[in-house]
């Protein structure tokens, strides 16, 4: 049900859902997750009172997750142009529905879902329909996220959300990592995939629990085992654990790099996503949707040991 007083600063639709030691707060823009408790402690990170849409904090991506370098691709032996939305690095970032505000399908006190169109426009002349169904449970939190394609022509899509996490106050670098991905893809200066290398040979293998310690992690991994995937963010007496559906071949990991603000490194992004950075243009795990079809994944987030 919506909240009684709408939060600062933006006047933007919020949900809350409980169930048993559960409570989740969910907005309409973006479908985004805001916060996330297991009896009383936060499990995600969330900045949304004090600025607008913080790093993306929460959203759902679609119809691409991370990058597509230089805002542009060939599809179907057309050229596509994009708004450049991340002007450092010229790139497109994060798809487009994040900013729009989803529609309220169905809510109920431990269940929500919001949905929204990506209408054809400049670079993405497909027609989209995206689903986020939040359901609440005594074991935690599930996504499902789908995508059709309501058109009348194959579109490309993948699907992602961005959450950050916390496993206790102060630094990620006193909390531990398990990531079951044996590879981590190289990227240039923008980001964009090189190559994919074993992660131990980039010092990032978290295969078994180990130490954030000072690692800078702003990287996709793959190679995990085949099947459903789940990862482990642990901190003294506090952790969360961030499970998804065999669709996602890919997980994208962020120490929140942030210098000199006070945020730095006080979460960290996991976001298992169904397509690699930049899968516009490598068609590494891009679905390619015929009109009709849908894409789907699944994401849980639960308190460690619950």
């Amino acid at each position: 049900m919506p909240l009684d007083t709408p939060p600062a600063p933006l006047d933007v639709p919020r949900h809350r859902l409980a169930a048993g030691p559960y409570e989740a707060v969910v907005t309409e823009q973006g479908a985004a997750l805001r916060e996330l408790r297991h009896r009383g402690r936060d499990l995600v990170f969330d900045r949304s009172g004090a600025v607008p849409f913080p790093r993306f904090s929460g959203a759902v991506l679609a119809p691409w997750p991370n990058r597509i370098a230089g805002a542009a691709y060939r599809f179907a032996g057309r050229e596509h142009r994009l708004a450049v939305d991340e002007p450092g690095r010229g790139t497109a970032l994060h798809g487009l529905a994040v900013w729009d505000r989803w529609e309220a399908e169905e809510a109920s006190e431990a269940a929500l879902t919001l949905s929204d169109v990506v209408w054809p426009r400049p670079g993405y002349p497909f027609t989209l329909g995206v689903r986020a169904h939040y359901v609440l449970g005594e074991d935690g939190l599930s996504l499902t996220l789908t995508a059709t394609n309501l058109g009348r022509e194959a579109a490309p899509a993948g699907l992602s959300a961005h959450p950050y996490f916390t496993a206790g106050d102060g630094a990620c670098d006193d909390w531990s990592l398990h990531l079951p991905c044996r590879e981590v893809l190289t990227v240039d200066g923008n980001l964009i995939p090189t190559g994919r290398v074993p992660a131990h040979e980039q010092g990032l293998d978290f295969t078994a629990p180990r130490a954030v310690g000072g690692a800078v992690v702003d990287h996709a991994f793959t190679g995990a085992p085949e099947g459903p995937g789940e990862a482990v963010l642990d901190g003294p007496g506090d952790g969360v654990r961030i499970g998804w559906s065999p669709r996602c071949r890919w997980v994208q990991v962020y120490t929140l790099h942030l210098p000199g603000e006070p945020d730095h490194r006080r979460a960290v992004a996991v976001e298992p996503m169904t397509c690699a950075p930049d899968a516009f243009n490598s068609g590494e795990g891009l679905a390619v949707l015929e009109p009709g079809e849908s894409l789907s994944m699944e994401m849980t987030v639960a308190a460690a040991g619950d």
